[in-house]
């Protein structure tokens, strides 16, 4: 009988996590350079990939995901970022709070949503999505107060209420699809 360890770092789980790695890869690099928080879709691989995978897989694809981009992959948005400067930097809060995001989505869809059935299954999956969303912005805004030496209201100004919008209709469409995309995943369950 295999320990949750074993299971965790099982072959199928490790292929899971480099897949949704990839996804939050590939959704950083698409953008709109606004700043000086771009619009990308990082936020909206990381609903998908803490709605599939669950807390602990889908945390680890974003830990793998930030790793990456600390030993000099340019997987942060713009393609060409990289590097500790990258996460110790003005935004880098944010990047942390895909940590923090991934583990709290995937906590309440695990422990809730996943009991559940129909537009009950959908409303919590939504919710745990909106916390982890709340969450990130509440990590990033703090971080980018502090390095910026900016106050509350700028800061929001500036990092949070333009995204609150894009950030609804990602959630829109991260929950569609993980609500059609679970069966396939429970697979590997």
């Amino acid at each position: 009988m295999q320990t949750q360890k074993e299971k965790l770092f099982s072959t199928q789980n490790m292929v899971l996590i480099a897949i949704f790695t990839a996804l939050i890869v590939v959704c950083s690099w698409i953008r709109v350079p606004v700043q000086p928080v771009p619009f990308t879709l990082q936020t909206f691989a990381v609903f998908v990939t803490a709605g599939l995978l669950g807390s602990k897989r889908g945390t680890i694809s974003v830990i793998v995901y930030i790793l990456l981009g600390i030993i000099g992959v340019p997987v942060f948005a713009g393609q060409v970022k990289s590097g500790p400067s990258v996460i110790a930097g003005p935004t880098g809060g944010y990047i942390v709070g895909f940590i923090f995001t991934a583990i709290v989505t995937g906590l309440i869809v695990e422990k809730a949503a996943n009991k559940l059935e129909g537009v009950a299954k959908i409303a919590v999956t939504a919710l745990a999505m909106i916390v982890g969303d709340v969450i990130c912005f509440a990590i990033g805004t703090i971080w980018f107060m502090i390095l910026m030496k900016n106050g509350l209201v700028a800061t929001l100004g500036l990092c949070v209420f333009p995204y609150i919008i894009p950030d609804i209709i990602k959630i829109i469409v991260a929950v569609i699809i993980v609500d059609r995309m679970k069966k396939y995943v429970r697979y590997f369950d």
